[in-house]
């Protein structure tokens, strides 16, 4: 069984999808023909080419960053954190390329759902905007970081503490000037790997929206997208829930008023629904008669 592009249900291959009645033989072709549905190195080269590779290129760099911040930038950080350093750039980059890689089909979704969202918190949720925010936020957070290090005393005294090579740190640090070259070395290792690891999730992220561009315009739109027929799925869905399978329909036959609310509520009269004499098709009449 495979599992059908626009309802997310079960089909066999080559026929309709019986919950939804999508076709998705233009989704067959698709996983066959592109080498993006092929996994592992393979999908995640044929992922990165439109870009010429930008999010690997970001990650090379990184790496090479790293190695010179290890023989010189980070001089006076103690071994143990230039590695660790190293390892979560580099790791970072690595990853977020590849979470964004795997999110490709709900990246589509998050973007087709983007319109009906409502709120600024919903729309800065957008894969769009979280392309362009995540590297702004990166900004903000090295800069608050750099205020806290060179104006808290307890913050800088745990740094020298347990970051800082023994001996590096000044008894009196002095003004704003010297302190900051003091931090500097962290605040180079710190900005400069959250700079790399941000760009390489924004650049990950358009290659996934392009792919999401191409598929919309090749294929099926997810069900919440169609509102007939997400109604017939919920529909059936709720007959087969009732043991309604033939159909059914619902009046409502009049009002009442419960005790202790102004409120009147609906009463309803739910019945079997009968094909029509000579249509096949399904009708019932209302009930002549109502009561309040």
């Amino acid at each position: 069984m495979a599992e059908c592009i626009v309802c997310k249900g079960e089909y066999t291959p080559g026929s309709l999808c019986p919950r939804c009645r999508a076709d998705n033989r233009p989704w067959e072709r698709w996983q066959q023909n592109r080498p993006e549905e092929r996994g592992e190195l393979e999908g995640l080269e044929a992922f990165m080419r439109p870009h010429l590779y930008l999010p690997l290129a970001i990650t090379i760099f990184a790496f090479f960053c790293s190695l010179l911040g290890i023989a010189i930038v980070w001089d006076g950080i103690r071994p143990g954190f230039r590695l660790l350093a190293v390892i979560l750039i580099v790791g970072g980059c690595l990853l977020v390329t590849y979470a964004n890689y795997e999110a490709r089909h709900s990246i589509r979704e998050q973007m087709l759902l983007a319109p009906l969202r409502r709120g600024w918190l919903a729309a800065l949720n957008t894969p769009r905007r979280q392309a362009i925010i995540i590297p702004a936020l990166t900004i903000l957070l090295a800069f608050l970081l750099v205020a806290g290090m060179v104006s808290s005393r307890l913050l800088r005294e745990l740094l020298c503490r347990l970051v800082f090579d023994p001996g590096y740190c000044k008894e009196d640090p002095g003004g704003f000037r010297e302190r900051v070259t003091e931090a500097l070395p962290l605040i180079l290792m710190l900005c400069s790997g959250g700079f790399l690891v941000s760009f390489t999730y924004s650049s990950s992220l358009l290659l996934a929206m392009r792919y999401a561009k191409e598929k919309n315009r090749a294929l099926p739109r997810p069900l919440f997208t169609d509102d007939n027929r997400l109604a017939d799925v919920v529909r059936k869905a709720v007959e087969e829930i009732l043991g309604r399978t033939g159909g059914m329909v619902v009046h409502m036959i009049g009002t009442r008023t419960t005790s202790g609310s102004t409120v009147q509520q609906p009463t309803w009269h739910e019945e079997q629904a009968t094909p029509a004499p000579g249509t096949g098709a399904i009708w019932s009449e209302p009930p002549t008669a109502a009561s309040g």
